[in-house]
């Protein structure tokens, strides 16, 4: 719930498993009336966190969670202290959540999830937490380990193809 970039956001959960399927489902009938056929589809969920830009009760109010301080971007949502940066534990819990949610993509009938790494979302900004502490920042190997264990989790509990939006540029 806390890293929807904005309360209609989907959730990828257990709970929703009908609505995503029938969504789904929705898709490929359109998809048959429309081009007579569906065996050209490639039907994918994306997993996110918005991180320091979630919304996720209020679309005027921001209730951001990050990776790490950051000067520029604290003072644009109000941040003052440290109370919203994600604990590595809580990154840990995350890590599980995006696993879950996969299985629930692939248990819909989805064929790949893509996992956004972008856009200034959280794992985007892992990418680039140099000045964390902990297993999640600093080092390469650190700041890319949110990532690199998630795509463990889901290969080694779905059988989904897997896609990375990426920003291969950041400053």
């Amino acid at each position: 719930h806390d890293g929807r970039a904005n309360p209609n956001q989907l959730i990828v959960k257990r709970d929703n498993l009908d609505g995503l399927t029938q969504l789904r489902q929705t898709l490929v009938d359109a998809h048959q009336e429309r081009f007579g056929e569906t065996n050209d589809l490639l039907i994918g969920l994306q997993l996110t966190h918005s991180g320091r830009w979630s919304r996720p009760t209020d679309k005027a109010k921001p209730e951001p969670r990050t990776a790490q301080r950051h000067p520029v971007l604290d003072r644009r949502l109000g941040i003052d202290n440290d109370a919203v940066v994600l604990s590595d534990d809580e990154l840990r819990v995350l890590i599980d959540d995006f696993v879950v949610a996969a299985k629930v993509a692939e248990d819909s009938g989805y064929t790949f999830v893509d996992i956004k790494h972008c856009h200034g979302y959280l794992g985007h900004e892992l990418l680039s937490a140099k000045s964390r502490s902990g297993v999640f920042g600093g080092s390469f190997e650190n700041r890319t380990r949110f990532l690199r264990d998630i795509v463990a989790g889901v290969r080694s509990e779905t059988k989904l193809l897997i896609g990375v939006r990426l920003s291969v540029f950041d400053y």
